[in-house]
């Protein structure tokens, strides 16, 4: 089913952005058949540590930034690294306002471990939906993209940068 899913995120924006809801939920709700391969999310310890440290230290809601933090890895579109989780379905897991998540996610963005694109939305005011994905040079999410795909994806901020032995 999530295989049979994937032809239809290249559709239009909307479509992808439904596909990619429904296929993070088949995702969490099944288990991969023996010998069959589940996208994957692959992150160093120490860039983990790096993200960890950094909202610890500049977050204002530091602990609720970091289970933010860790909810995202359960919502990701495996083949974009897309956050599929509106504000308000992260609000709602994490017990916090919409706001405080906005603020959060533009932490995480800010620090360069994930970063966003405006869509422009036809018939709404303003700068369109914004969407979240996953820095790829942070976390990577396994997919069949090709090289030249994944090089169009942004590289992180300037910020993050990995600490040897507690000396800069």
């Amino acid at each position: 089913l999530k295989q049979a899913l994937l032809p239809f995120a290249e559709t239009s924006p909307a479509m992808r952005d439904a596909v990619g809801r429904l296929y993070v939920q088949i995702k969490n709700l099944t288990t991969p058949d023996p010998g069959t391969t589940e996208p994957f999310v692959m992150i160093r310890p120490a860039q983990n540590a790096a993200v960890v440290d950094w909202l610890e230290a500049n977050s204002k809601r530091p602990m609720k930034a970091m289970r933010v933090w860790a909810l995202l890895f359960d919502h990701l579109m495996p083949h974009t690294g897309q956050i599929m989780l509106t504000r308000e379905e992260i609000s709602e897991a994490i017990g916090i306002r919409a706001d405080d998540v906005s603020q959060i996610m533009n932490e995480l963005v800010k620090f360069g471990a994930i970063f966003s694109e405006r869509e422009r939305v036809e018939g709404l005011r303003g700068p369109g939906l914004v969407r979240y994905y996953m820095n790829r040079h942070v976390a990577e999410v396994g997919s069949r993209a090709t090289q030249e795909e994944l090089a169009l994806i942004p590289k992180p901020g300037t910020k993050l940068e990995i600490v040897q032995g507690g000396k800069r």
